[in-house]
């Protein structure tokens, strides 16, 4: 089975402007997902953007001497009307894959920079094994939290309980926040109905640091400087 991992970038990001030229370690988040890619057991990568200048990043990345591993990286130009917000995820999906063919799309994000290759590789792995019981494959980060609903109303917890102590963190039940870090679906089922999901999805679990999504100027922040002190653990 051929696996092409699809990033998608868009010109005009709004809660964080030019989200995919922030720098991360030195590097845009761009490159970063491209060198992570590019160690992952994907075939190929496919960027697709409305940001012309996003090729010649690409460009530069494929003719680095440092890039040693060589994995086939396309770039396509799409339509400004498929990267806006009144665009919908349904057909902003159909249409990036429209540019090219492949069986199997695993969807990934720039925006989740500690996912790494053994994530992506992971992942893969599962897919294959349990294909085709599983449909789809979407990843979540487990969180450990004491959740409230609107109605104030406690989720996976009991605050009435009669000794409350630090301990008592062991009795929450986890809940699972989509990350958005990976998705991973046959081509063609994907392209038919515009959907990162199926109908038979499996869930697969990663911590909160490796999931962690960029959707604001301080996620970026803590971000690196969780990274910055992990290494001087």
């Amino acid at each position: 089975m051929k696996i092409s991992a699809v990033i998608f970038a868009r010109k005009g990001s709004k809660r964080v402007k030019n989200k995919m030229y922030k720098k991360f370690f030195g590097k845009s988040l761009i490159e970063n997902k491209l060198e992570q890619l590019s160690k992952s057991n994907v075939d190929e990568i496919i960027v697709g953007s409305d940001d012309k200048k996003l090729l010649t990043v690409v460009n530069n990345f494929k003719n680095n001497k440092s890039y040693k591993n060589k994995k086939k990286i396309k770039f396509f130009l799409r339509q400004k009307k498929y990267c806006i917000e009144s665009c919908t995820i349904n057909d902003a999906i159909k249409n990036m894959l429209s540019f090219f063919e492949t069986d199997i799309v695993m969807w990934s994000h720039l925006t989740n920079p500690l996912t790494n290759e053994k994530n992506y590789n992971k992942a893969i792995d599962i897919f294959k094994k349990k294909f085709p019981k599983i449909d789809s494959l979407f990843s979540v980060s487990e969180s450990l939290n004491y959740f409230w609903g609107l109605d104030k109303k406690p989720i996976n917890h009991n605050p009435n309980e009669k000794i409350h102590t630090i301990l008592s963190t062991k009795k929450i039940k986890p809940l699972f926040v989509d990350n958005g870090a990976i998705f991973i679906r046959k081509y063609k089922d994907m392209k038919k109905d515009g959907r990162f999901w199926g109908k038979n999805s499996h869930m697969f679990v990663m911590s909160e640091k490796e999931g962690w999504d960029i959707n604001c100027s301080w996620d970026l922040e803590a971000s690196q400087l969780n990274s910055f002190y992990e290494k001087f653990k």
